[in-house]
């Protein structure tokens, strides 16, 4: 029994110390990341911000969906989602992506195995932008563009804004571009047109200017009525495998010097920009918040999936996730992490293990299941047993049906669908 003065100071200040320490426990800034997952038509996106801005950001890339799909006319020819992750800064960038050069605040990946976007808040909205032009424009299914145009469409859009009553401008030039126009030295515009890619071009410098003068050559096309009109047959000669500048000079009845004047004049003039009119875009978006294991393993999971060599430290990553699997033995998002770092880096037995232990408790991880129908493609390959081939081929086959039927619009059962044709057992 405690003395009654002693006692009375000691318990009053134990009682102190326990309240602020749960005061702290309870303080939101004392708590790991939160993060977020929201879904719409076309995009998912994770956040570790509020849920504010995630259902602003979504309903950002919602209106610039609408805006490219009224281009094309809505034409679309598979419904694929497209994952986006928004980081805090560019350290947790670099978790997903490591080794991107300093000054760089977002990525873009498109790969036989995941599509998808990591970007910091609030910084680098073209980049995504400009990638998801590509994206519509492959998915309108229309015929195949010069290089130039393919970048300079993507470039025009890039710096698009669409407020919620549809209110739609595009075609403005990006600062960098313009400023890059104005002081550097152009490439020879044959070198533009027959280019089929940036990476046809020598240097950061070529490269960047590849791109201004892309966006230039395209800014200066749709200007004009007749030229759009003439595009159409530029393109059909091309396509048809006549050379690009020959087909430019008749087409265009132009040299790539004097495109090159045109299009220096057309950029020194008063540049235009497009407006449009749409309905009021208001999408439908759904926010669920993720497990705490979202925080040890989201970022390392999207680094586990890159299939560049220079990208991924995998012994590194194996390691890392095989101690996250231990922290939440209980989590599916654990499981199919490390089970596709044990795929790489590690054991197919305990890749199969955690599966398993991520299936039973959410038979609908189309992750899960993509990594178990490649478990079975791997061993129908291996099989000398014709029984054991055809089951094994069959096993991966319910699986992919089990991804297809959980989640249509996911990249990745596409992708494992493909593997299983190509697959040779």
């Amino acid at each position: 029994m405690w003395a009654s003065g002693g006692g009375s100071i000691l318990s009053s200040t134990i009682h102190r110390l326990l309240l602020a320490l749960l005061l702290f426990a309870l303080t939101p800034t004392s708590a790991l990341a939160e993060w977020r997952r929201a879904e719409s038509e076309h995009f998912v996106v994770y956040s570790d911000g509020s849920e504010r801005s995630l259902r602003e950001y979504t309903a950002k890339l919602e209106r610039f969906d609408a805006l490219l799909s009224s281009h094309f006319g809505g034409a679309r020819t598979e419904a694929r989602r497209l994952p986006v992750y928004l980081v805090g800064d560019g350290r947790a960038l670099r978790v997903a992506v490591p080794g991107l050069p300093p000054g760089i605040a977002g990525y873009y990946s498109s790969s036989d195995t995941d599509v998808f976007a990591v970007l910091v808040r609030g910084e680098s909205d073209d980049i995504l932008l400009h990638e998801y032009s590509h994206h519509v424009m492959a998915r309108a299914g229309d015929v195949p563009y010069p290089g130039w145009f393919r970048e300079g469409f993507a470039e025009y859009f890039a710096t698009a804004t669409v407020t919620e009553r549809g209110e739609a401008s595009f075609g403005l030039p990006g600062a960098g571009r313009l400023q890059a126009l104005q002081r550097n030295s152009w490439l020879p515009m044959d070198a533009v047109l027959r280019a089929t890619s940036p990476l046809d071009i020598a240097g950061e410098t070529g490269r960047s200017m590849y791109y201004a003068q892309s966006w230039a050559l395209t800014h200066w096309l749709l200007a004009d009525t007749a030229r759009i009109r003439n595009l159409s047959a530029y393109v059909s000669a091309v396509n048809g495998g006549r050379d690009p500048v020959e087909v430019w000079q008749e087409v265009f009845a132009m040299t790539p010097d004097q495109l090159s004047a045109a299009l220096r004049s057309h950029v020194r003039g008063r540049l235009s920009y497009a407006k449009l009119d749409m309905p009021p875009i208001s999408p439908t978006i759904t926010v669920a918040t993720l497990s705490p294991a979202a925080e040890a393993v989201l970022l390392p999971m999207v680094n586990a999936r890159s299939w560049n060599p220079e990208a991924v430290d995998g012994p590194a990553l194996l390691a890392t996730l095989r101690a996250a699997a231990v922290r939440f033995p209980d989590d599916p998002m654990a499981q199919v992490a490390v089970a596709r770092a044990e795929m790489r880096w590690g054991d197919a037995a305990a890749a199969e293990t955690a599966l398993t232990r991520a299936l039973d408790r959410q038979p609908d991880n189309v992750e899960g299941v993509v990594l178990m129908a490649d478990l079975a493609m791997e061993r129908a390959a291996e099989a000398t047993d014709e029984a054991e081939r055809v089951r094994q081929r069959d096993l991966a086959r319910d699986f992919i049906d089990r991804g297809l039927a959980a989640d249509a619009t996911d990249y990745m059962v596409h992708a494992a669908e493909g593997r299983f044709r190509r697959y040779r057992y």
